[in-house]
């Protein structure tokens, strides 16, 4: 989703927000209180991830280190169910509590099916463009072996010329 999209949808929410005059003071907490959730809620599902994704193989030379054991499922235990928890207080918040009433098809559960949609898509987005620039550096690095590769070719045969031809111009002599 474009920057301009994603500020017309936050101006859209932002403008039912204010309309709702009733519940103007609870919904800014309440956006407060979301901007935190969300933002730990992403870092607790990064975490998860990497978690979940370490490498299975161990690198060639590389010192292998290993954590306790127990701990480290604990924690990713515990941060799946805090993650649990906060999804639910946000789906909480969009079925009963300040962002119910919201005009516009933001409030219930299509305003929380909206926002779940939105969040899919900036997720999509990111790992497009990771991937992506991955892409890049990997194409960049083989270029880079390429035409550093061919120069120093280039540079060794100019190089044996020159050493080939000095050296029939000194026998001839």
């Amino acid at each position: 989703m474009d920057p301009i999209t994603i500020l017309a949808a936050c101006s859209a929410i932002w403008n039912g927000l204010k309309q709702a005059s009733e519940f103007a003071q609870e919904a800014e907490g309440v956006f407060g209180q979301l901007d935190k959730y969300i933002g730990l809620a992403d870092q607790l599902e990064q975490h998860i991830t990497e978690a979940k994704n370490k490498p299975q193989k161990p690198k060639l030379f590389g010192k292998l280190e290993f954590g306790n054991d127990t701990q480290e499922a604990f924690n990713a235990f515990e941060a799946e169910h805090k993650l649990m928890q906060m999804e639910k207080e946000i789906r909480h918040e969009f079925l009963y509590g300040a962002f119910a009433d919201l005009e516009g098809g933001y409030g219930s559960m299509d305003g929380y099916r909206k926002f779940c949609e939105m969040r899919r898509k900036i997720r999509a987005d990111r790992i497009r463009m990771k991937q992506e620039q991955e892409n890049m550096q990997a194409e960049f690095w083989a270029k880079v072996q390429l035409f550093g590769g061919g120069s120093a070719i280039i540079v060794i045969g100019l190089l044996l010329m020159y050493i080939a031809i000095d050296f029939i111009f000194k026998a001839s002599k």
